[in-house]
């Protein structure tokens, strides 16, 4: 898929669409850990995280674990919307100051897409809209993503 150039804006949207619902799916590691993701767009996402006592390391601030998983989950959403099934290659990490409160946000933009690698850009941001963690992940492409791959997998 030459990243949607074939689509209406409409069809663009509903495949938008299709990428965060999949991305939603109850039964995977990231919901059950209280992230969701809130928009997909032109190899953009963005996601949040609901702190809950499970989110918490012994201190009471959001685990970086937590943080770590938010970013990954939500970069690697941003991919797909650039039309790319992938695996994280590899990851940094900043984390520059203690995640607390009720919700982290998380938006991720592409810092470079290539035929076979994506690098995404992070950043961690709490209730009050400081920034509590950044970041950078390398994905590898597995192969293009089709509209057969976004059907809900029980």
């Amino acid at each position: 898929m030459a990243f949607c150039s074939d689509m209406t804006p409409a069809e663009r949207e509903a495949f938008y669409r299709q990428v965060m619902d999949r991305s939603n799916l109850s039964e995977h590691f990231a919901t059950a850990s209280g992230i969701r993701i809130t928009f997909v767009g032109d190899q953009r996402a963005v996601g949040e995280l609901t702190v809950t006592k499970h989110s918490l390391n012994p201190m009471g601030i959001v685990h970086g674990g937590c943080l770590a998983t938010l970013a990954d989950t939500v970069a690697g959403t941003a991919v797909l919307a650039g039309g790319y099934k992938c695996v994280t290659l590899s990851y940094s990490f900043n984390f520059l100051r203690p995640a607390t409160g009720s919700c982290i946000h998380c938006a991720a933009t592409p810092q470079k897409v290539g035929s076979n690698v994506s690098v995404m850009d992070v950043t961690l941001t709490n209730d009050q809209g400081k920034v509590v963690a950044t970041g950078n992940f390398t994905f590898f492409h597995t192969g293009e993503l089709t509209l057969e791959d976004l059907k809900p997998v029980r």
